[in-house]
């Protein structure tokens, strides 16, 4: 996706549409959904809802119980900075850091 941001004739379009709210630009809300799929829509994310969807009950209500949770044990502000140490490293490409890898860079029986 990133690669899309650097063309010029597309990202007028990128920028306009794919803003979110708040005043968050379209980059940022790109590397935010990119984040997400990483910790929830990847192997491991999805395993662990396909957990939760199973034994804990329908997602809106699992949504709703860990939230009031995290308020009442004060926890959010926590989930918050955690967040955006995240986002501090990560960009559209993915983690910034040394040592976090991509899917892309793991071997599968000697193929990439």
């Amino acid at each position: 996706m990133s690669e899309r941001f650097a063309v010029p004739e597309i990202r007028p379009y990128l920028d306009k549409y794919l803003r979110g709210s708040g005043g968050a630009t379209a980059v940022d809300r790109v590397q935010l959904m990119k984040l997400l799929w990483d910790a929830l829509g990847s192997e491991f994310g999805s395993r662990h809802e396909l957990c939760e969807r199973n034994y804990a009950g329908n997602q809106d209500d699992i949504r709703t119980q860990l939230l009031g949770a995290a308020h009442a044990m004060g926890l959010t502000e926590g989930f918050r900075d955690l967040v955006a140490q995240c986002m501090s490293e990560y960009d559209l490409d993915g983690w910034k850091l040394p040592g976090m890898i991509d899917p892309g860079d793991v071997s599968v029986h000697g193929k990439t």
